[in-house]
């Protein structure tokens, strides 16, 4: 007998009817990518109801790696399906309307339906923290079917008949669906597990059948454990992020103490007019000038820098702020927080005089020094004394009189002092300082009277 080339009939009505159970399963597909304006339809008394869906356009701007990403969620409304049950309470409008303003105020929002599809460390860390929200307190409204979500789902009822509570079960106000608390954070595919994991599960028909299955799957089990852990930690403050930080810390801390040591070596060998630099800049050997053989001497008696000394020795540390760089940036820095000072009492005690001298230093180049003296009065125990302070070198490339005063209006106005306060110069006896028509004094007092 020949093979049949063509199907039966009943072939052909078993697929026909299986292609309209497929289209019937596609139905509305289309509705989770557009949005679509609120819309109204009359009953059959004249009255205005809600349709059965509408869509809402909603961006999530996720925070991994500066990567950003929208996505579009569509969530059903709350249908009226007879007019026994009259308008729900006010609850759930209060609960839409405080899911709406979180979601406008970039706060995470509690509702599930509005968290981003891909969950960075931060927001999971953050809604971990916050822990599941379960809805309780408002009327759930009917589906077309005229079911509706049960508290009692919350709970599961062991064999030995204890009750056990879901606490990983979210219900969502916006989507009128339940989502699962730790598979939603945890998922690591982009298709979940279960309806439950992304897209949210409303067939209260079956809820009590697909709520046992996915609570018995080892993915569910593996991401309430990955939920448990992050709780522990996030309480006991013992992240991965935590641990860096603490590490951080403790490094910060570590040099500050160095630079704490180093700044007040400075501060004594500033005093004493010592120099710091010798020969060479090599720990433990002769002629390395009078800063390191201070640090070794430290090192005798501070365990911190004996440390310190013994991880360079042993080339465990490439910066050791010992070398001379750091030394002139820290005489810097305290010439600067001196020199700060001076003008702040300066200015404090309102006129004051200057004193300028020039000479060439052993590369031939011109420098000026300036030289500050006021009156410090000290009113409450009503003493005066004469203050006279060194404020820096200035290196000349002139020497004219000319030049030289427009380099003192400078620097005064770098410092800060008005020129009106001047009340005193003092010069040597060069043509250019005291010259009656282009010298030092004569353009100044030109300025000032």
């Amino acid at each position: 007998m020949a093979e049949r080339k063509k199907p039966s009939g009943a072939q052909y009505r078993k697929r026909k009817v299986e292609q309209q159970r497929e289209q019937e399963k596609q139905k509305g597909s289309l509705l989770k990518f557009i949005c679509r304006q609120d819309s109204t339809k009359e009953d059959s008394n004249g009255g205005q109801i809600p349709t059965d869906m509408e869509a809402e356009e909603i961006s999530n701007v996720v925070d991994n790696d500066n990567v950003m990403m929208s996505e579009t969620l569509s969530y059903s409304t709350v249908p009226v399906s007879h007019a026994d049950n009259g308008q729900l309470n006010n609850s759930l409008e209060e609960h839409v309307q405080q899911a709406s303003e979180e979601k406008t105020d970039n706060v995470i929002p509690q509702d599930p339906a509005l968290w981003p599809l891909l969950i960075n460390h931060n927001t999971r860390a953050i809604i971990v923290e916050r822990g599941p929200q379960q809805i309780k307190d408002i009327s759930f409204p009917n589906d077309k079917n005229n079911r509706t979500f049960s508290v009692f789902h919350y709970l599961r009822k062991l064999p030995n008949g204890e009750e056990l509570c879901r606490s990983w079960l979210l219900y969502s106000v916006l989507k009128d669906s339940v989502f699962c608390f730790c598979c939603k954070l945890f998922s690591m595919k982009a298709i979940g597990i279960s309806s439950l994991t992304h897209t949210g599960s409303s067939d209260w028909k079956n809820m009590a059948a697909i709520l046992s299955s996915h609570e018995k799957s080892p993915e569910h089990l593996q991401n309430c454990q990955k939920w448990k852990e992050l709780h522990q930690r996030l309480q006991r403050d013992s992240t991965i992020d935590a641990e860096i930080l603490r590490k951080m810390k403790n490094e910060e801390k570590y040099w500050q103490q160095i630079l704490k040591r180093l700044i007040a070596l400075v501060r004594v060998l500033g005093e004493q007019n010592l120099a710091f630099c010798g020969t060479n800049e090599t720990l433990y050997s002769a002629n390395n000038g009078i800063f390191l053989k201070f640090v070794q001497y430290l090192a005798i008696f501070d365990p911190l820098m004996n440390e310190h000394l013994r991880k360079i020795l042993n080339k465990e540390l490439h910066t050791h702020y010992l070398g001379k760089d750091i030394q002139n940036e820290l005489i810097q820095l305290l010439g600067n927080a001196i020199k700060k000072e001076i003008i702040q009492t300066a200015n404090a005690m309102k006129h004051f005089s200057i004193v300028l001298d020039g000479t060439p230093d052993c590369s031939h180049v011109e420098q000026m020094t300036i030289i500050i003296r006021f009156v410090k009065v000290d009113s409450l125990k009503k003493e005066f004394s004469i203050k006279e302070h060194f404020l820096g070198f200035v290196p000349l490339k002139k020497t004219t009189g000319a030049y030289m005063a427009e380099t003192i209006i400078q620097q005064l106005e770098e410092m800060e002092l008005p020129i009106d306060n001047l009340r005193g110069q003092g010069y040597d006896n060069g043509a250019n300082m005291i010259g009656k028509n282009n010298g030092v004094q004569k353009k100044i007092l030109n300025i000032n009277p």
